[in-house]
């Protein structure tokens, strides 16, 4: 049967701040299926910073990118019944029809346009929608930037911008397991206090409100050896210059610059900081280590299951409600993994 579907667009170029005037809901009457096709309804859209970068660069009328966990409702492929739960990039749509065979290259590898939930997700205690959240792409990226990129170490020092936010709180809480001390810094006191009491971060504090040179001398006095950065511009500086000797940091993101990438925020005289201290940079791309992914989200089970992480998430209800809540995302409103069940 034919189906209408609901699809957030962006309805003008972004000049200065973003607004909710900024994206426009079109409906599209949907063909019929062809063979091997199947059609999606989706149940929960991730909402995700990095959407800020490609609505940098998109065109009025083009879709919203995103990922999303959808039911089958109608099929004409044998290996997809109907009522079988999918997870895939099909954006900010309410329906989707969809080649189940089809891939996309992405860090070197070959990925499903959609695919089955995790096996993980069959027999634990853990929503659904976990599959966006802790065994999804920021708990992946967390466990495995963590353990495979930058080889943490029990006993070093880690410093993580946004540290309330989709992937930080699982990074400090992954790290402390790992046995790190775990500095935090957030755009709240009230996000500081959650992640210090909930999550168990040694240090926590509100880069907006306490001076960042002053707090690093106190919280990591003899420098730091990880930084996990997902905001860049002054707040990074100020990490990088109290950086330990043969430091690493770890680029997931530069949320200062994603509004603004016709002039982003320099950075002064960190080249005689990278240089004098043997500084590396590592960005983490985590569809390149998609081999890993199974064995990633089994230890992330297990850290669950021993009540030693938690998958915090911010649900909101309503198709209607993710321009706001991306919007509440990117200023900072909500923590953890925000999450718009449709």
């Amino acid at each position: 049967m034919p189906y209408t579907r609901e699809v957030w667009t962006l309805a003008s170029r972004v000049k200065g701040e973003l607004t909710e005037e900024h994206f426009k809901i079109k409906e599209e009457e949907m063909r019929d299926l062809c063979k091997g096709e199947i059609v999606c309804r989706a149940l929960y859209i991730s909402v995700d910073p990095i959407t800020r970068l490609h609505i940098a660069y998109s065109e009025p009328g083009q879709p919203i990118l995103g990922r999303q966990i959808a039911r089958v409702v109608e099929s004409k492929n044998p290996d997809y019944p109907k009522g079988k739960l999918l997870i895939g990039s099909m954006g900010w749509s309410s329906y989707s029809t969809v080649d189940p065979t089809l891939t996309q290259v992405l860090g070197g590898h070959e990925v499903p346009l959609v695919e089955t939930l995790p096996r993980q997700l069959e027999n634990a205690s853990m929503p659904k929608s976990a599959a966006l959240g802790l065994l999804g792409v920021p708990g992946l990226t967390a466990y495995i930037g963590l353990t495979e990129v930058c080889k943490a170490r029990p006993g070093e020092t880690i410093v993580i911008s946004s540290a309330a936010g989709q992937m930080g709180h699982l990074v400090g809480q992954i790290a402390k397991e790992i046995g790190l001390r775990v500095i935090g810094y957030t755009g709240s006191s009230e996000k500081a206090s959650w992640i210090k009491t909930e999550l168990g971060f040694d240090w926590a504090f509100n880069y907006k409100t306490q001076d960042v040179a002053q707090t690093l001398k106190i919280a990591a006095p003899e420098g730091v050896d990880i930084f996990w950065d997902a905001v860049g511009g002054s707040l990074s500086t100020n990490i990088i210059n109290n950086m330990a000797i043969f430091g690493r940091i770890i680029l997931v993101g530069n949320l200062a610059s994603y509004g603004n990438l016709t002039s982003p925020s320099k950075l002064s005289m960190l080249d005689l900081a990278i240089t004098l201290k043997e500084i590396s940079i590592t960005g983490v791309n985590v569809y390149r280590y998609y081999h890993l992914w199974d064995s990633a989200r089994q230890a992330l089970l297990q850290l669950f299951k021993e009540e030693k992480i938690k998958g915090y998430e911010h649900v909101v209800e309503g198709f209607e409600a993710l321009p706001s809540s991306f919007i509440d995302q990117l200023d900072g409103v909500s923590q953890g993994k925000v999450i718009v069940r449709v």
